[in-house]
């Protein structure tokens, strides 16, 4: 089956969106489908498609297309290429369904619309658009959501009903360390304001306070914060890099405003390292206790007394360590893959 999947603007940022986009690709392929991805910008040269697949630690290059060089435009702009060049694009390229990632107009069917967040950094929030967006939605043949908790987000902002199916993982990226081989480091990924990376911060320094050698580790965009003796900046990496970080840390912080289903949670499972969340992050992925710790508010002590309850109770380390890593099996990337296959055939009435 031909199937297109699409980025609404540009498939080279390093984000969950564009993470799900390049799995999913892969798990298509290997199901013997034949996936390309259609991204609005930044352009199609051949060095560029290496980069994807080197980013994403695929097995082979996934064809890309694009509709523009630049990204920069209005929403109105971004809509008007998706309805015109867009369209015209997959009708071109044969597809037979597109799973489209970021609602756009588009003239072709069957369609797709995955949903991997409502509340997301520079989303408008003007009734306007709320109402443009709700009737977008209306005009696709299923909507996908990536968790329970935005299936209800999804429907009480934007009225429509969807279908639950998870991120993909691509699980042989992931093999645990040892508590042995890690190091007193905490990890906390993305610096934008919604990821509140200055409630980590305080977090790691009331530790040191405490008397503990622990040190904080940022992945994310720079940072008015400098690198010191708490605080490290590990800048934007690739995501095929963030695995190899999570594996040396004894903790993920992720005190976050706002999340839909983080893949970074996921990653951290998979590398038996536990995370200690907010309540942002759904309940149904991280599971006070038994995979992970939920801190009931936005103050650092609240998430420096978790960790502290990881650097010193080495038994429970060890059983979130094992159950994250039983847990993420259930999103092996494959069986994802099928969910969506499932999906395409019912639309086809097969």
């Amino acid at each position: 089956m031909r199937i297109a999947l699409t980025r609404r603007t540009d498939f080279t940022n390093f984000d969950g969106v564009n993470r799900f986009i390049a799995l999913l690709a892969e798990a298509l392929a290997k199901l013997g489908h034949d996936p390309f991805i259609v991204s609005l910008c930044n352009g199609v040269k051949d060095e560029v498609k290496r980069w994807f697949k080197e980013a994403h630690g695929l097995d082979n290059e996934i064809p890309i297309y694009t509709l523009r060089q630049k990204c920069g435009s209005s929403w109105l702009g971004v809509a008007w290429d998706w309805w015109q060049k867009g369209s015209k694009l997959l009708r071109e390229k044969s597809a037979e369904v597109a799973i489209v990632n970021g609602v756009v107009p588009l003239r072709f069917s069957p369609k797709i619309i995955v949903n991997h967040g409502i509340y997301t950094p520079g989303m408008p929030t003007d009734p306007l658009y709320v109402q443009a967006a709700r009737l977008l939605y209306r005009s696709y043949d299923v909507v996908v959501c990536v968790s329970n908790k935005l299936r209800g987000e999804v429907k009480s902002t934007l009225g429509v009903d969807c279908r639950v199916i998870p991120l993909p993982m691509k699980l042989d990226l992931y093999k645990p360390a040892s508590p042995e081989e890690r190091e007193n480091v905490v990890v906390h990924i993305g610096t934008s304001p919604i990821k509140n990376p200055q409630i980590s911060i305080e977090a790691v320094k009331i530790l040191k306070r405490r008397g503990y050698e622990v040190k904080l580790v940022i992945i994310g965009r720079p940072s008015d914060t400098p690198s010191n003796e708490i605080v490290e900046f590990g800048g934007l990496l690739p995501p095929i890099s963030i695995p190899s970080i999570l594996c040396r840390s004894k903790a993920l912080l992720l005190p976050s405003t706002y999340e839909a289903l983080p893949y970074v949670t996921l990653e951290a499972m998979a590398r038996g390292t536990p995370p200690v969340v907010s309540t942002a992050v759904p309940e149904e992925v991280v599971i006070d206790g038994y995979n992970g710790l939920r801190v009931h508010s936005l103050h650092p002590r609240d998430y420096a007394a978790a960790l502290e309850r990881l650097l010193t109770d080495q038994e429970l380390w060890l059983k979130l360590s094992r159950n994250g890593r039983e847990f993420v099996q259930q999103f092996n990337y494959i069986e994802i893959a099928n969910k969506y296959i499932n999906l395409i055939k019912c639309l086809y009435g097969r």
